[in-house]
This record gives C-alpha cells, structure tokens and sequence, in this order.
C-alpha cells in the first residue's frame, strides 16, 4: 500500500508540472505517464479521469493550508495572531507552491466560466469555510468586527498575499520603496488590514 500511495503521489508532482507548463488542454494523459514512468492504466488506477487528476493537483496544493486553519481554531491565541499566523504562512505556502499558485492563477484569468465554477466548488470551498470558521470564532470572541461579513474578510486576507505573490517581482525594485523583504512587507500590510477589522474604540490599542 505505500508503494501505491508513494507512485499515486509521483503522478500528482509530474502532472502538476506538465499541467502548469502547457494548461489543462494542452497535456495528454500519456505524457503524464511518460513523464511518471508509468502506463496509463496506473494513472487511471489511481485518477478517474484526466480532470479528477487535474483537481487532485490543485486540492494537493491547499492541504497545508488547511491543516493550519483547523490547528488555529483548536487554539487560544487571540485574533490577531491567529491571523497574523495565516497570514505568514499562506504567504509563505504560495512561494513553496509557485508552481500550482501560478496554475491556479493563470486558471482565474484564462479560463471560461464553467472552470472558474468548478473550481470553486471542488477545490477551494473547504478551505475558504475553515477560514470563515476561524473569522466566526474571531467575531463571536469580540476581537474582529462584526458589522463586517466574513466573506469579504477572508477574501481580503487571502487577497492581500496574492497581490504581494504576483506583484512583488516589480513591487522589490520600485526607487527608493522601503520593500525589502517581502514577508516584512507582508506583516505590515497585515497589520494595516488588520486595524481596519478592529471593533470600534480597540484601534488605538492595537496601535
């Protein structure tokens, strides 16, 4: 069973690539093979069809992400740094994950409305209710604004590391821009973000 677990995962990395190379249409399930070294008949023993492996390449891509927003919501930090903790290592998962992160990008943009639905139901659902979850539990203790959805929070926490992904290529070598570092850059943007999902009267303190 482990030699089946480890090959199943060897498919997900060459497939990932190929995939991010050449787009969905443009790489065939023999190349995935060729590129595994394995037959097409073992990749179907373990993906369905070519677009369950396509969606398994991108769910694989969110399975950290998710592990940490269910540690953070059995946790008893305050808000801030459970957020601020997201917010790190969502930044940080994007780079380890260039690869997928630029697929997945490149999927929002060029692709039609029926894949931009399907990857909303399939792949980014789950993670986007755990950080709804952790974004309830941060209201129902006070600590964030309540007067604010936590959908449009949780878009603009993920938003924000997703600008700073693609635009920090230019952002780093603006003149005389104080954007050193971009985890630096990020947690300052954090806080600025953060300030503006205090309750009413708590922004002076977090100051």
């Amino acid at each position: 069973m482990m030699g089946v677990a480890v090959r199943g995962r060897e498919i997900l990395a060459v497939a990932e690539q190929l995939f991010a190379d050449r787009g969905f249409d443009g790489v065939s399930m023999q190349q995935i093979a060729e590129g595994a070294e394995v037959s097409k008949a073992n990749i179907y023993h373990h993906f369905q069809s070519k677009e369950a492996l396509y969606l398994a390449v991108l769910k694989h891509a969110f399975e950290d992400m998710k592990v940490l927003l269910n540690d953070l919501q059995q946790g008893d930090e305050l808000s801030v740094d459970q957020l601020a903790r997201f917010s790190a290592e969502h930044l940080r998962d994007l780079h380890a994950k260039s690869t997928v992160t630029r697929l997945i990008l490149r999927e929002l943009l060029d692709g039609d409305g029926s894949r931009g639905r399907l990857l909303a139901e399939q792949v980014f659902a789950e993670y986007f209710e755990l950080l709804r979850n952790l974004l309830v539990q941060c209201q129902s203790r006070g600590e964030v604004r309540q007067d604010v959805d936590v959908d449009h929070m949780a878009a603009a926490l993920v938003g924000l590391n997703v600008f700073l992904f693609q635009a920090w290529p230019a952002m780093k070598h603006l003149p005389d821009a104080a954007f050193d570092d971009q985890q630096t850059s990020g947690a300052k943007m954090f806080a600025l973000l953060y300030r503006g999902l205090l309750p009413a009267g708590e922004e002076a303190a977090h100051a």
